[in-house]
C-alpha cells in the first residue's frame, strides 16, 4: 500500500472534488485543502490505526478502503468502515460493493457484530447504497469545522 499512497490519496481528493462539491465547506475542496487532507492521509496510513486496501485491476489502482475499531463512543466495540472510495471511471462496475463485502468479511473473521460507516447526510448516493446493502440509518448530526455539513451515521448488525 506504502507504493500507492499519492495514487490512492489523489483518488480521494477528486472524489471529495467531485462528490461533496455541493455540500461541504468550499475550503476542503480548494488545493490548499487537498494539500492539507494529502498530509493528513499519509499521516494516517502511516500511523497503521486502520486495515487499509487498495482494488487493482491489470496493475491499476481503482479504489481504496479502510476499515479497523470504531472511534464512535456510543458504539464500542463496533468495526468501522472508514473509507471506500473508487476513482470515478471505475464506478458502477461492482467495485464498491466487492470492497463493502470483503469489509463485512473481515469484520466477521474477526468476531464483530456491529458494523457502522459515516456519510455526509447529503450524500443520497452513498446512504442509498449502503441502505441496500442492509446498513440501517442510526443518526444524523451536524459535525461543525472544518465540515460545515451533516453526517449520517449508518448501522449493519452481522
Amino acid at each position: 500500500m506504502e507504493n500507492d499512497y499519492d495514487i490512492v490519496i489523489d483518488i480521494v481528493n477528486i472524489n471529495w472534488k467531485k462528490t461533496y462539491s455541493d455540500y461541504v465547506n468550499p475550503l476542503l475542496l480548494d488545493e490548499d485543502g487537498c494539500k492539507k487532507r494529502t498530509h493528513e492521509l499519509k499521516h494516517d496510513f502511516q500511523s497503521k490505526r486502520l486495515a487499509e486496501y487498495v482494488w487493482e485491476e491489470q496493475g491499476e489502482v481503482l479504489a481504496l478502503f479502510s476499515i479497523g475499531d470504531t472511534e464512535d463512543t456510543d458504539r464500542k466495540g463496533a468495526f468501522e468502515i472508514w473509507r471506500i472510495y473508487v476513482t470515478p471511471e471505475a464506478q458502477g462496475k461492482n467495485i464498491g460493493s466487492q470492497c463493502l463485502d470483503y469489509s463485512e468479511q473481515e469484520a466477521k473473521k474477526k468476531g464483530y457484530q456491529e458494523i457502522v460507516i459515516w456519510a455526509f447526510q447529503e450524500n443520497k448516493k452513498a446512504i442509498s447504497f449502503y441502505q441496500k446493502n442492509g446498513y440501517v440509518i442510526d443518526k444524523s448530526e451536524y459535525l461543525g469545522r472544518p465540515y460545515s455539513a451533516v453526517g449520517t451515521r449508518l448501522v449493519k448488525m452481522i
